[in-house]
């Protein structure tokens, strides 16, 4: 009795309560629960499909602006990678794109490695610095001295790897 718009599971009482509901969530996240009824040994369950539907012409226009402003903000990020958060912030707002300080970070430490100074900028953690320092000192101490932006999410990493290193030349 089961068909692409409509599914019946039987769940038979012994089943626990996670195991019921793994098996009522079976059939994905496009049916929702419509009926349980009782039956000799359990319960069975009516599960209907959500209507699909394309969408509206206003909700596909949104989809691609959101798209659109997606690559427009990755490229004045990416163009303006030297300058500070803030900075970047205040003209994502110019062009129009909404975005916070956080999405500015995350997407900085994303694209970190696409200036071509990666080698370079772990070398001078691995011979300027020190396991003790703090990630805020090393990115700040790395902007300073080679002009290479990198987060102190990057530089926390780099530190951890520096440590290892330390630990298992002293094992």
């Amino acid at each position: 009795m089961s068909c692409d718009a409509t599914k019946v599971i039987d769940v038979p009482e012994h089943l626990t309560p996670d195991e019921a509901a793994q098996l009522l969530n079976a059939p994905g996240e496009s049916y929702f629960l419509v009926q349980v009824l009782p039956v000799p040994g359990g319960h069975r369950a009516y599960l209907r499909r959500y209507k699909q539907t394309q969408p509206t012409r206003a909700e596909a226009a949104k989809e691609n602006a959101g798209k659109t402003d997606e690559a427009t903000a990755l490229s004045i990020l990416r163009a303006n990678r030297d300058e500070p958060v803030r900075t970047i912030v205040d003209l994502l707002g110019k062009a129009g794109i909404k975005r916070g300080r956080q999405w500015v970070c995350d997407k900085l430490e994303e694209t970190c490695a696409e200036d071509g100074r990666e080698a370079e900028a772990v070398a001078f953690v691995k011979k300027h610095c020190s396991p003790d320092w703090e990630p805020k000192d090393v990115s700040g101490d790395l902007r300073y001295a080679t002009k290479i932006k990198r987060s102190a999410k990057w530089a926390r990493r780099q530190l951890d790897e520096l440590r290892a290193a330390v630990r298992a030349d002293n094992s």
